[in-house]
């Protein structure tokens, strides 16, 4: 009896610390099966800004591309897009349904200031990735969440370095700028009035328009009027079009630079290359034209899944979100995909040069800790191209 009940007391000691002593095994996170992982990102479709709808194109023909190619370790990628017009409102109804109804891991390559500013709290709330924001709005971009990943620099940094271009390569003393009444634009703002003083120039004209609005001719009047000897531009491309025909039509021959998210083909195929003839433009890629075979890459991926599209710089914001997103699953492996994982792996990513980025480092920390892009440089549109340009502090 006694050799029984010790038999039974240490087989069932021996049960209960296999019960207890055993490690949890890791499960996948919303949205990931063993065949699939759903993301979703928000889009400007359909609207007055839907051009900057190339951004999703160019996330999807990424995405097309690599399930062609067998997915990630076995796995599909799910990419749902959903278009917000540019609206915040829509926004704040199509993520509350990524997240409440339709389980997405993750939001990833979605495009606009407004619209995330409006939406990522609740985002990072809900312990949601977001990766590769087309915005450079200061909200998006310094949120205290180990949850963003943001694509670019801020337009505050952009702004202020514009203001040196204006000094350093126009000369200019008195500046006009043409502004988006959104997050970006007056991010933009800010970052331009910081820097007047120090650069010694004078804003004599600062002229808004609305997001939906296209039409800017009497804002154009008002700045020829101001005396102004150079122009910043923090214009999306159909409104900054309208800006350089009505430039034209004035014989107002003054310099501009225009900001990083105008710089598209789009422009001179609404203004004439006449019109846009050497204007400059901030921008963060190489064009499509470099020989970089990251870039002839995308542009053949491109050409394959959307043949209509004439590629530009906005179609590789999408391509740089999607491509390090795609990168981080294939670190992962084919084991459990989480959310946790997925920020670890993202912060580990170190001097990965197979994007259209030349070079991406992550560290790790909040947003500000997080950029897929750190640097800036300029081109100068002539004869229907954008041609390399280094302002001299670059030099």
């Amino acid at each position: 009896m006694n050799k029984f009940l010790n038999f039974f007391t240490n087989t069932v000691s021996a049960s209960l610390l296999i019960t207890f002593s055993a490690p949890a095994f890791a499960e996948d996170g919303p949205g990931v099966t063993k065949d699939n992982v759903l993301i979703c990102s928000y889009q400007p479709m359909t609207g007055k800004v839907s051009s900057y709808f190339r951004m999703g194109k160019g996330a999807d023909a990424w995405f097309q591309h690599v399930n062609e190619n067998g997915g990630i370790n076995g796995r599909k990628i799910e990419f749902k897009m959903v278009d917000d017009k540019y609206e915040p409102a829509r926004t704040k109804t199509a993520v509350k349904r990524f997240v409440e109804r339709d389980d997405c891991f993750a939001i990833v390559a979605p495009l606009g200031s407004a619209p995330t500013s409006a939406v990522i709290d609740y985002i990072v709330s809900k312990n949601v990735p977001l990766i590769g924001a087309g915005t450079g709005a200061e909200k998006n971009l310094t949120i205290d969440s180990k949850w963003v990943f943001p694509l670019y620099p801020s337009y505050h940094t952009e702004g202020q370095q514009l203001v040196q271009f204006t000094k350093e390569v126009f000369k200019a003393n008195k500046v006009a700028v043409l502004y988006q009444n959104d997050p970006s634009g007056k991010t933009h703002m800010a970052g331009i009035e910081s820097v007047l003083e120090e650069q010694g120039i004078e804003i004599v004209a600062h002229e808004g328009y609305e997001p939906k609005e296209v039409d800017v001719s009497s804002q154009v009047i008002a700045m020829k009027a101001s005396g102004a000897d150079a122009v910043i531009c923090s214009c999306a491309p159909e409104p900054a079009a309208k800006f350089y025909t009505e430039r034209a039509k004035l014989g107002w021959d003054v310099p501009v630079v225009n900001v990083f998210f105008g710089k598209s083909p789009k422009v001179a195929e609404l203004a004439g290359n006449d019109a846009v003839n050497g204007v400059y433009f901030s921008t963060i890629f190489r064009d499509f034209d470099s020989p970089a075979p990251q870039i002839q890459k995308a542009k053949q991926i491109l050409t394959k899944y959307y043949p209509e599209e004439q590629p530009d710089a906005i179609h590789l914001w999408g391509f740089a979100g999607s491509q390090v997103f795609t990168e981080a699953l294939r670190r992962m492996g084919d084991g459990p995909i989480t959310r946790d994982l997925l920020v670890k792996t993202m912060e580990g990513i170190d001097d990965w040069k197979d994007s259209v980025v030349p070079n991406i480092t992550i560290g790790e920390g909040t947003a500000k800790d997080h950029f897929i892009i750190k640097d800036m440089s300029f081109v100068r549109f002539n004869d229907g191209k954008f041609d390399d340009f280094t302002p001299p502090w670059m030099k």
